[in-house]
Order: C-alpha cells, then sequence, then structure tokens
C-alpha cells in the first residue's frame, strides 16, 4: 500500500477551498516529456482569472525549473502562489456570495 505524502493532503485542503469558493481548478499531473519543466502542481481559473499555485509542505523547496516558472508567470502579469497550506490562498476565497 502506498504511504499518501503530506503534500497530497495540501494540496486536498486547497482545492476543496478553492472549488467551493466557486474556482475551477485542476492538477498538472507531470507525465514527462512535452511536460513544461516546472509547471505548477495546480492552475486555477475564476471570472477570467488565472493562478498557478505550487504546493509544498513546510520544508519544501522549490527546484530551480519552478522558480523560473514562477518568474515567467510573475513577469507575464500572471499570479502565482507558493501555498504551504490554505491560508496561502485565502486571497483568493470570497465565501460572501453563499451567505
Amino acid at each position: 500500500m502506498a504511504k499518501t505524502q503530506p503534500e497530497t493532503f495540501i494540496r486536498k485542503a486547497v482545492v476543496d477551498a478553492l472549488r467551493l469558493a466557486g474556482w475551477f481548478v485542476y492538477y498538472n499531473m507531470q507525465m514527462g516529456f512535452g511536460q513544461h519543466r516546472g509547471l505548477a502542481d495546480l492552475t486555477a481559473m475564476k471570472d477570467g482569472r488565472v493562478v498557478y499555485i505550487e504546493i509544498k509542505t513546510a520544508t519544501g523547496r522549490q527546484s530551480p525549473e519552478q522558480i523560473q516558472f514562477q518568474r515567467d508567470c510573475e513577469s507575464h502579469g500572471v499570479k502565482y502562489i507558493l501555498a504551504r497550506s490554505v491560508q496561502d490562498v485565502s486571497s483568493l476565497l470570497n465565501f460572501k456570495a453563499l451567505f
């Protein structure tokens, strides 16, 4: 039986919170050939906005390719979040519409 990694729990919590707030979110599975090196774990879209989210544990570090992808996103005006918990995406969560 495979052991679930802590990053998986963080990713699930982030995805669940964003979907509850109305975001379309998908996981960018790294498959190798043809995949963009450093691509963030998640892509989230809502109201014409696109956000890339890299999930890391409290001690996890970005690879050089992930750092470059973050720089590329930000240089083109695209939001990029390094998320270690749901709190790191709290700026994207607006639950007022639910109540």
